[in-house]
């Protein structure tokens, strides 16, 4: 079995391909210009297809025909006419096609498979749609690499590391359609991405559109008379002024480019329709101007995950630059100058994540065998072989060690692939060790024959490889948690945390859970599992659907009932892939589904009814809050309410946009924005919560001495892990928490004498209307004094009971309370 060498940077402006072999990377040019990228942009033009420099240079002239930033709308609805092409194209199928052009660079090889970079806060729906893409451009095997872990295996692997103690690196990566930071633990012998934060829909596509909004269009305005040329170049009714548009971005982002260089540049503008001949300039400062705004937002999400970590700047050791947008002065300035953390730019921003891929692909081994004919000296029951090894050493030498499980009689032999190290036939035992020597900065690939009395050979395994002195990442982390949508109570639903953020793939777990509602056979009722991607204790309407089963009385053999049992199994891949699995034994009814979505629906007015919505929320809690004198808290919701008016605003008004992606930045933007809401007022609620917890903990604690030994034991695994549920900041699994507490002080109260006297007081000061018969109220209650004084338990307890059949409306007990039918059916 072979490695998959292949790493692949599929990004929004460029792309790249590169092969690892035998310690060093090897970046395949595009023969356009020798060039180590190539521009992710694809045209049609006369039934001929386009990939790349040429096709970027159509969008001057045939802006109809060339797409461009595909990669911002992956795992979106949206479409692509293409004239005289059958079907409308989606945003896999475009990227499918610069894959197949990546592919063409690598002749005469034929990689059938490769290491495929995203960004760290793609979804599972935008990391589905990314695969599919790779599937589509003829790969057999697509595995996905998060983007700033890419960047660190180039920055580690390229420089000469002598690391005596643990570092902290922020990986900023600021690319054409996308932004990521992530938080990099790194010491002499591991590499580990500790968190990250990021937005889809903020890169140097946006910086384009406000130098060519803010800047360009007001000076062609003033020198044309032309009036509200922006909207109607993305109104797209206008057929000139639409193909202005893409003139414009085209020339945009050449002269932000120059600016990056120079402090002056100028466009030439040629508009035949208007009679006019333009020579604009441009300043960095101008572009410096339009930035601003852009790199507060990419600096707010840094400030934000070392917040979320407990981790001031001074605690890191290095920033590392990824993406072309990195290269402009202005974000390399202001990064060091408020961080006062050294820039690192040892590599380029540009070429740091298809490096950092090839590494990987390097190191991982293919999934699917090549089907080869087997010797003819192989017997059909070849002997059962563990190999145990450390895949990645910094060591001179490493241990292989070699556990034969069946019995053997015979040699072993074990040899370096490239000749340097031979054992030589030597005779075998049941557990046969060797110390290997390993070339400096490569794969070495070892292979192990066992060979038979005669020295036939029986059993052989290539699939041994040991990488030295390159850092490589065992696992990626999960970028959201992964949550089951469980009822709380009627009308009520919460989260439930299965896989928590940066959890490393792949993932397995079981819970079990009861069914909250009867559903009959045949019934149109159902029983809803949804698994959801985002913020564990978040409200539901902020995550993601990423599965969702409905099973309905049709489905059923017979009725569900209650309180049955429900076992659910949960398997993630490490390309995300969500594997579920439903038993009700009851029902001997078993259900397994795969989900891989790959597209989802944005619409503007969906996307304006959920922001009104929480406008409304935040309304209604600012009126709760008017009384307290909290005033941080109201104007950090004050600001994010009309951050949300705003947003509203524009989706009402984003209906004329047909050219840009404006909708799926909004959609983000509303993401984030009910996120940063969530978390404030989540915050507020929590403590409501801990302190509820801390009242029950110590009413129970008042009890503890009179309980059983069952109970004492009882309390002391409840409270087990009281200080994570504390600081988890979910207000739902502190609840769960503080209800546990609250049964267990019900069933030792409920054995308590004290509780007849509570209960007798409690009845005796109701008003006399509350009973059916007063003259009976009234007797009961003078035999209850003195039975109280007497201390006659049994007396006082039969005049409860008495009381309590008199009233006229029963009190509900704490089961009747939350024996509630649930929404979902599952609790």
């Amino acid at each position: 079995m072979s490695n998959i060498n292949f790493g692949i940077d599929l990004g929004t402006t460029n792309s790249a391909i590169a092969r690892y072999e035998n310690g060093k990377i090897t970046l395949y040019k595009n023969p356009v210009g020798f060039k180590d990228t190539l521009p992710s942009v694809v045209s049609f033009r006369k039934g001929r297809i386009q990939i790349g420099d040429k096709a970027r240079e159509l969008m001057l002239t045939q802006s109809d025909n060339v797409f461009a930033s595909f990669k911002r709308k992956m795992g979106s609805d949206s479409t692509f006419t293409v004239p005289d092409w059958e079907n409308p194209l989606t945003p896999v199928d475009l990227s499918s096609m610069v894959l197949k052009e990546l592919v063409n660079f690598t002749q005469p090889e034929q990689p059938k498979a490769a290491v495929i970079t995203i960004p760290a806060s793609f979804d599972t729906i935008q990391t589905n749609a990314t695969k599919k893409a790779g599937y589509l451009a003829g790969f057999d095997e697509v595995v996905l690499l998060q983007e700033p872990i890419a960047a660190c295996l180039a920055y580690s692997n390229s420089q000469s590391l002598d690391l005596t103690e643990v570092q902290h690196w922020l990986v900023y990566d600021f690319g054409g359609g996308t932004f990521d930071v992530a938080l990099v633990r790194i010491d002499h012998r591991e590499l580990k991405v500790l968190d990250h934060k990021g937005n889809n829909f903020l890169g140097g596509v946006d910086l384009d559109n406000l130098l060519v909004e803010k800047i360009i269009c007001p000076k062609i305005e003033q020198a044309t008379g032309q009036t509200q040329l922006w909207r109607r170049m993305l109104s797209g009714e206008e057929a000139d002024c639409k193909k202005l548009y893409f003139e414009l971005l085209f020339k945009a982002e050449e002269a932000k480019k120059e600016l990056s260089i120079k402090t002056q540049t100028a466009i030439e503008l040629d508009i035949p329709f208007w009679d006019a001949f333009l020579d604009i300039d441009l300043s960095r400062v101008e572009l410096e101007s339009v930035l601003r705004d852009k790199f507060e937002e990419s600096y707010q999400l840094t400030e934000g995950l070392l917040a979320d970590n407990a981790m001031p700047f001074s605690a890191i050791n290095r920033i590392i630059l990824v993406g072309g947008t990195t290269y402009i002065p202005y974000i390399r300035e202001q990064l060091g100058l408020r961080s006062g953390i050294p820039v690192d730019t040892h590599v380029d921003p540009t070429t740091a994540v298809v490096i950092g891929a090839a590494y990987y692909a390097g190191a991982k081994p293919m999934e699917r065998k090549e089907v080869t004919a087997a010797p003819s000296t192989t017997p059909q029951n070849e002997p059962a072989v563990e190999i145990v090894f450390e895949p990645h050493s910094k060591d001179a030498e490493e241990l292989i060690a070699v556990l034969i499980q069946s019995p053997f009689q015979g040699f072993y032999r074990l040899t370096r692939a490239d000749g340097g190290f031979d054992t030589g036939v030597l005779r075998a035992s049941s557990k046969i060790t060797e110390f290997v020597p390993l070339l400096e900065k490569a794969t070495n690939q070892f292979t192990l024959y066992l060979l038979d009395e005669h020295q036939n050979i029986v059993y052989q395994n290539t699939s041994i490889a040991i990488t030295n002195g390159l850092y490589n990442i065992m696992g990626q982390p999960l970028p959201n948690d992964i949550c089951l949508e469980v009822d709380e109570e009627a009308g009520k639903t919460f989260m439930e945390r299965i896989f928590k953020k940066n959890d490393i793939l792949p993932l397995k777990k079981t819970v079990y859970k009861t069914t909250s509602k009867n559903i009959l056979k045949n019934s149109d009722e159902k029983l809803i599992i949804n698994i959801v991607e985002g913020n564990a204790g978040g409200m539901i309407g902020s995550n993601l659907s990423i599965g969702y089963i409905e099973i309905t009385g049709k489905n059923l053999p017979m009725d569900l009932i209650k309180g049955m049992d429900i076992e659910l199994h949960f398997k993630i891949s490490e390309s995300r892939d969500l594997s579920v699995s439903v038993y009700i034994g009851a029902l001997d009814l078993e259900i397994n589904e795969v989900f891989n979505p790959h597209q989802r629906h944005v619409a503007l007015d969906k996307v304006a009814l959920e922001i009104n919505a929480v406008i409304q929320e935040i309304e209604a809690e600012m009126n709760d809050s008017e009384d307290e004198e909290n005033f941080t808290y109201l104007a950090q919701l004050k600001r994010i309410k009309d951050h949300l008016i705003v947003l509203h605003q524009e989706a009402l008004e984003g209906a004329f946009d047909q050219s840009t992606d404006r909708k799926y930045q909004l959609d983000e933007m509303k993401r984030l924005t009910i996120q940063a809401y969530d978390d404030l007022v989540r915050h507020k609620h929590v403590l409501l919560e801990i302190e509820e917890y801390h009242r029950t903990r110590e009413a129970l604690e008042s009890y503890l001495e009179v309980a059983t030994p069952k109970q004492k034991e009882e309390f002391e695994k409840i409270i087990r892990n009281e200080k994570e549920v504390l600081q988890s900041n979910n207000k739902y699994m502190i609840r769960q928490k503080t209800k546990a507490l609250d049964d267990l002080y019900d069933s030792i109260y409920m054995k308590q004498d004290q509780r007849f006297y509570n209960a007798f007081y409690y009845y005796r000061f109701l008003d006399e209307n509350e009973y059916t018969d007063t003259h009976k109220f009234m007797k009961l209650v003078a035999l209850g004094e003195t039975a109280i004084e007497r201390e006659n338990i049994p007396e006082l307890k039969a005049i409860c009971y008495q009381l309590w059949d008199l009233l006229r409306v029963k009190p509900k007990s704490r089961d009747e309370w939350e024996n509630f039918d649930g929404d979902l059916g599952l609790k």
